[in-house]
């Protein structure tokens, strides 16, 4: 059997270095273009609906990205709605959806 000398040697774990940072670049190129789909998808999926200060008087429910909430009162700055551990206020400027 013949040996291989240094040089080959080195030659070619370089050339398997590469290759290994060859893969993971495109792996990583890969879950970043899924990660920028998946914000995008969720980004239309919560994107807020327009609604006037006289609807928000009226609501019965209001959606947050938290998801929908009973509302209790409705004051300038604020919303108090029923949560699963007690009613909390939660600022208008969050709201994203109102149901009248």
């Amino acid at each position: 059997m013949k040996r291989d000398t240094r040089s080959a040697y080195r030659a070619r774990a370089a050339a398997t270095e590469r290759s290994i940072d060859q893969g993971l670049a495109e792996a990583k190129a890969a879950q970043e273009a899924e990660t920028a789909r998946q914000a995008e998808e969720y980004a239309q999926r919560t994107k807020p609906v327009p609604f006037t200060p006289e609807e928000l008087k009226v609501a019965r429910a209001v959606r947050t990205h938290y998801g929908w909430h009973r509302v209790i009162r409705v004051n300038s700055a604020t919303v108090t709605v029923s949560g699963d551990f007690g009613d909390y206020r939660v600022p208008s400027k969050t709201i994203l959806e109102v149901r009248v």
